[in-house]
């Protein structure tokens, strides 16, 4: 009996929890490290941004509109003309947000995957515009925490996704606040705990 009680208090205390992903927008961020590519060398960004804890692959420097503001540097996935090439951003720790600018051909759309380690902990779509001239920003939050993104567009006209202005941090969001439904269900299920207890005295 004591064991059933155990197992309905973890059940309740986990359905009071909180959702672990979602979408984040532009002001949802409390002190994120921004990569804007301004210093970025011709070719392929790689390592360059390493003393800040990313790599990339599959992205090269390149220049466009990601946003209204004018045509800047930009991280573009757009590989040898091979559309079918993800494009990867790996963190040196475990973050739980990431934002960017982001510009696709009208046809595409982007798809973002969070792992951690090799634990798929999530994915979003993004109905993505821009053909480099403007774009629209891309946020997810994976409270559960991740340290590599894959990005892949589909439909593909020709694989192309312009990044800019990445934003990325860990929050460690606070403890959830139970609600009162919970609350009562967690008290009940402790009263049934107590009588339990009191029965086999």
């Amino acid at each position: 009996m004591f064991g059933k009680m155990k197992m309905l208090v973890c059940l309740v205390a986990a359905m009071a929890g909180t959702a672990q992903a979602g979408v984040i927008g532009v002001g949802g961020f409390t002190a994120p490290t921004v990569i804007d590519f301004e210093n970025a060398l011709a070719g392929p960004i790689g390592n360059q941004y390493s003393a800040l804890g990313v790599s990339f692959t599959n992205f090269n420097l390149d220049i466009y509109a990601t946003s209204p503001a004018p045509p800047s540097n930009v991280a573009l996935k757009y590989v040898d003309g091979a559309p079918e090439i993800d494009g990867i951003i790996t963190f040196a720790s475990v973050m739980t947000r990431f934002g960017a600018d982001a510009s696709t051909n009208p046809e595409d759309d982007t798809f973002i995957d969070a792992y951690l380690g090799n634990t798929l902990v999530g994915s979003h779509f993004f109905d993505t515009i821009g053909d480099g001239d403007t774009g629209s920003f891309i946020g997810v939050e994976f409270l559960s925490g991740f340290d590599r993104l894959v990005f892949r567009t589909i439909p593909v006209v020709n694989g192309a996704l312009a990044l800019d202005n990445l934003r990325f941090e860990n929050v460690v969001p606070p403890s959830p606040v139970p609600e009162p439904g919970s609350l009562m269900l967690i008290g009940a299920a402790l009263l049934g705990l107590s009588l339990a207890r009191h029965r086999t005295r």
